[in-house]
């Protein structure tokens, strides 16, 4: 696990999936989302989730080399599906404290695992 990761002890109900890259982590109990980079967790109810709808991220554009000035598209990848999480409210961990923030928009990577956990133990109604 990275070390820059905020634990967070106080979990409600049963953990059900963890997932930890590198880079960010993921974990899911029968009451919440636990979403961490480094020195930042995301501390979601499921119950407070307002929808999760697929996300795509834009490339972004990137000169490589100070002799040319051609642009290349650069996009971000965890290997993941990105989706954008809304929320009601959020419990923002990090070094300087904890925060509750209102209405949020994340994007985020979710598995597929993930999302099935998701809708298995939200009120959420999933659409295909």
């Amino acid at each position: 696990m990275n070390r820059d990761f905020i634990r967070i002890k106080a979990l409600e109900g049963e953990l059900k999936l963890s997932q930890i890259k590198t880079r960010y982590g993921c974990s899911i109990t029968t009451k919440e989302l636990i979403f961490q980079k480094p020195h930042h967790s995301y501390h979601i109810r499921l119950a407070d989730i307002i929808s999760i709808i697929p996300y795509e991220l834009e490339p972004g554009k990137m000169v490589f080399s100070p002799q040319s000035n051609i642009e290349e598209k650069v996009t971000a990848s965890f290997g993941s599906s990105y989706y954008k999480v809304t929320t009601e409210t959020t419990r923002i961990y990090n070094r300087s404290g904890v925060f509750e923030k209102g209405r949020t928009d994340f994007i985020i990577p979710l598995s597929e695992k993930m999302l099935e956990h998701i809708a298995q133990y939200s009120n959420l109604i999933v659409v295909r």
